[in-house]
């Protein structure tokens, strides 16, 4: 290189050197560095020595610091830019390439002596292993790209991506190794620990996990090094042995349980990392509910489905315990019958009996009809389905009047809903249970004409009307649950008047209804006789006198109130 100068030195105020070589005149006619040159510190010590062009450190050169080599390779305009090696208490740091005094491009980075003085042994033994702590992508003085990182010992520790110094995105992480097997030694690799992605160094996203003979223990989601999601978890003959929902590595949440002959044993809830069992806490949760399903009045043919349901999935608990398969059934159900025999009250028994039996994550009960499922627009009517489901997911949707889905053949929208209830059953059918209901004869031809939806129910529970009987004894529990009594004359003619009512041809009689209907007006009529009276006691306000349900009969409330 050509450069118009002189060789001269330069000296501090105080008369230590500060410049020697290649010096020229700029436009102000003052000496600048120019050439090949040494330059340095006010205490005598080396800073620079290279080459300058117009007072800047342009080409090669050495920088030193109080004396110590920093660094050694290419500048530009009096910043290290191109290739170089950077230093460290007098080791090696970093060499590769540079841009704008930061590391950036392919480049190796060293551990400190310190570091790996533990491995020096086996790294002299083979010196294969004498590896660097990464070598890669560099980017703004950090990782960034692909790249390799290794153990201090000289094994590979991970190669994939990173991003600002950490693991970040797809790679694969090697197991650590301080007694490495003869083909580990001879490779300088041991056995991949995990492939998949990663955030800021830990397991994050999709991945798979392997034993350290190889083996894939696992795959799914995994967030902060922990899987976490849906994922799956094998046997060493690599039969999954659980697929479903996981928190930190452990079972939790809903999923399907294995031997290791491939049979699924047991599908359900599952909590620290150990599958929901029947415990003596549940058992008496389960007894409650039963009781109180029992203390309806009437619904003889919903008390044996729910007793036979209760009995099958105990056993079926007892039949994994002693590694059995248990017999997948479905648990959606058709309830059929006139309004007001009990069919909702029913469904909300069921959904939190199922809840504490394992069936269910939540037991909570969502009830829709037609117009929460079916919008106006084509293309709107899947998202409304989706999102009743999501609301009940975990427990019971159940959809009264489900006939009316289906106005017609030509009904575009009703189908829609349909077939986005067919994909909600198939989706979640691990943790929603379904329930239908309406009226016998139209539910039957709602079955009849939607096989796919028919086929997914095989539990028909019918919900008969009450008797005379059993609607006195409805009208005796409203009034003792609502502080109310009343005296034999007034039972009397209480049922007198429900004997007389020709319940099975009163078209779509409404049971339960008629009787809450018949109890709040006989409520009114008592308000209106006690309001005339100047003082009133609390056994005036409990008590329904003779007078009142006279009063009643003459106003033909029996017959007024279907």
């Amino acid at each position: 290189m050509a450069h118009n100068h002189e060789e001269k030195e330069l000296f501090y105020p105080d008369g230590t050197i500060m410049y020697r070589g290649g010096v020229k005149k700029n436009d102000f006619g003052h000496d600048i560095y120019d050439g090949k040159g040494i330059l340095f510190d006010q205490e005598g010590e080396l800073l620079f020595e290279g080459e300058f062009v117009n007072h800047m450190k342009q080409g090669n050169g050495i920088m030193y610091l109080k004396g110590h080599l920093i660094y050694q390779g290419e500048f530009i305009q009096n910043k290290k830019q191109g290739s170089g090696i950077l230093y460290k208490d007098g080791q090696i740091h970093y060499e590769g390439h540079f841009r704008n005094d930061l590391m950036d491009g392919y480049g190796i980075l060293y551990y400190e002596e310190d570091v790996i003085a533990p491995y020096q042994a086996l790294r002299a033994q083979n010196p294969h292993l004498n590896q660097p702590q990464y070598e890669g992508d560099f980017v703004h003085g950090m990782k960034k790209g692909k790249g390799k990182q290794y153990y201090p010992n000289g094994f590979l520790q991970y190669e994939g991506d990173f991003i600002w110094h950490h693991m970040q995105g797809a790679g694969r992480l090697y197991y650590p190794s301080e007694l490495p097997k003869p083909e580990e030694l001879a490779s300088g690799i041991t056995t991949c620990q995990y492939e998949g992605y990663f955030f800021e160094d830990m397991k994050h996203g999709k991945g798979k996990v392997y034993s350290r003979q190889g083996i894939l223990e696992a795959e799914g989601q995994f967030k902060e090094d922990a899987m976490t999601g849906q994922g799956t978890l094998y046997y060493e003959n690599g039969q999954p042995s659980y697929i479903g929902e996981l928190v930190h590595g452990k079972k939790q949440g809903r999923g399907d349980y294995f031997n290791e002959d491939g049979k699924i044993i047991y599908s359900g809830e599952f909590i620290d990392d150990e599958r929901l069992r029947i415990t003596p806490e549940s058992e008496q949760e389960i007894a409650k509910l039963q009781k109180q399903l029992d203390s309806l009045v009437g619904l003889p043919n919903a008390k044996k489905e729910l007793h036979n349901l209760i009995n099958f999935i105990k056993i079926q608990s007892l039949r994994v315990d002693h590694g059995l398969t248990s017999f997948p059934i479905t648990y959606h159900l058709v309830f059929s019958g006139n309004p007001g025999t009990g069919k909702t009250t029913v469904a909300r028994i069921i959904g939190q009996i199922y809840k504490h039996l394992g069936v269910l994550s939540n037991g909570h009960f969502v009830e829709t009809d037609r117009a929460g499922l079916v919008a106006g627009y084509v293309g709107q009517t899947a998202l409304k389905v989706q999102e009743v489901v999501q609301k009940a997911k975990g427990g019971v949707l159940f959809i009264d009047e489900a006939y009316s889905l289906i106005n017609d053949k030509q009904d575009a929208f009703g189908k829609e809903a349909i077939d986005s209830l067919l994909k909600a059953m198939e989706d979640l059918r691990d943790d929603l249970v379904i329930i239908v209901a309406g009226y016998t004869e139209l539910m039957e031809e709602f079955l009849q004409s939607n096989p796919g939806f028919k086929s997914r129910f095989n539990h028909f529970v019918q919900f008969d009307n009450f008797s005379t009987d059993e609607l006195y004894a409805i009208f005796a529990m409203l009034c003792q649950s609502n502080d109310y009594r009343f005296g034999e004359a007034f039972a009397l003619h209480m049922k007198i008047q429900l004997h007389k009512m020709p319940i099975e041809t009163i078209p779509n009689f409404s049971n339960g209804r008629y009787i809450r209907n018949l109890f709040e007006k006989l409520v009114t009529i008592q308000s209106n006789r006690l309001i005339q009276q100047a003082t009133i006691t609390k056994d005036e306000l409990m008590m329904f006198e003779e007078q009142d349900i006279l009063q009643g009969i003459s106003e033909n409330l029996f017959d007024n109130t279907f």
